[in-house]
Order: C-alpha cells, then structure tokens, then sequence
C-alpha cells in the first residue's frame, strides 16, 4: 500500500500559448501551401514564417512609426 502524502498534488504548469497567426499580403507572385498566389493576394501565416517573407522582399516590410 502507498503510504500517504501531506502535500497537494501540482497540477503540471500550462505549455505556453502559440504565437497568433498573422495576415500579410504578398508584393510578389509566391507559392503558398502548394499553390501559387499573385502579388496582392493576403495570406494567414506563423509570425516567423512573415518575418522571413519581408526578409526576402515577397510581403512589404512592416510600417515604421516616428515620434516628433
């Protein structure tokens, strides 16, 4: 027989939450998922995965914010 414990079980701590998808619109013709999409076409992608798509010029860059 198991003997007993005086403390409370934890509970395992939640795994964090995954990064929101983010929406970017193409500047450039670019196969996504398969499929090749035209310039304009928006898209639902992984932050990273957006992140590498202005690195590479195929989505704009990010609008810059300058305080005067």
């Amino acid at each position: 027989m198991k003997p007993a414990t005086t403390r409370p079980r934890r509970k395992a701590p939640m795994p964090p939450a995954p990064p929101a998808m983010e929406q970017v619109i193409l500047a450039q013709e670019h196969e996504h998922m398969g499929v090749k999409k035209p310039p304009g076409t928006p898209i639902v992608v992984h932050p990273e995965t957006a992140r590498w798509l202005r690195a590479v010029g195929v989505v704009p860059p990010l609008p810059t914010t300058t305080k005067d």
